[in-house]
């Protein structure tokens, strides 16, 4: 699914405005496309806000596909695969106990769409992900393997060897359908005020 904005009944609309030259074309295809820009800054501010991440993540994962022709359309779409859950605001927690020095993990909080959630057993390997994501947030999905009790794995780096998985939150393309038609009806308004804008410009 994705947002198109286009310019609605070719060239019998510009007819009726006795502008079917060149010049009015090209004002439209601009206008088209000024519009996909401004709907995607919407989005992005939108999603971002929505849930409690950071717009330069989501810039690349939101795509804009620029209409070629006059009568053509502008797309808005997004990735499909979730963004990894260490994307959102999130904190590894410990708890002591008595007789050790050294703290347990106890966990991982996460905070996504503005609501704080504690995830038992989750652990953060920084060796894993990018500066951006400051590592990735793991679950435990099986008993500790004898790589991992020799120190080999998930501190040691080898991730291949243990029975863990990555965790994920919602994937941009689920935010953008589920304000599918708000932002489609959206387009629509900006498209027709940027068209009268542009034939302004041109002096038709």
């Amino acid at each position: 699914m994705s947002v198109k904005v286009g310019f609605k009944g070719g060239k019998a609309a510009l007819k009726r405005l006795e502008v079917a030259d060149e010049k009015a074309r090209r004002a439209v295809l601009m206008a088209t496309n000024d519009t996909g820009e401004t709907l995607r800054a919407r989005i992005l501010r939108e999603m971002g806000d929505t849930v409690n991440i950071k717009r330069n993540t989501l810039r690349e994962r939101v795509i804009l596909t620029r209409a070629a022709r006059w009568n053509g359309q502008a797309r808005i779409w997004a990735l499909r695969k979730g963004l990894v859950l260490s994307h959102f605001p999130h904190k590894q927690l410990y708890r002591k106990e008595k007789g050790r020095k050294k703290k347990r993990r106890a966990g991982v909080r996460v905070n996504v769409s503005g609501r704080t959630r504690v995830l038992p057993g989750a652990f953060i390997v920084e060796s894993a992900g990018s500066g951006s994501t400051n590592g990735l947030i793991f679950i435990r999905t099986g008993k500790r393997s004898k790589a991992e009790r020799i120190g080999m794995a998930v501190d040691g780096g080898d991730l291949s060897r243990t029975k863990i998985k990555a965790l994920y939150g919602p994937s941009p393309s689920q935010i953008l359908n589920s304000k599918l038609p708000d932002y489609q009806a959206e387009g629509q308004r900006i498209l027709r005020e940027e068209i009268a804008r542009q034939l302004k410009r041109t002096n038709l």
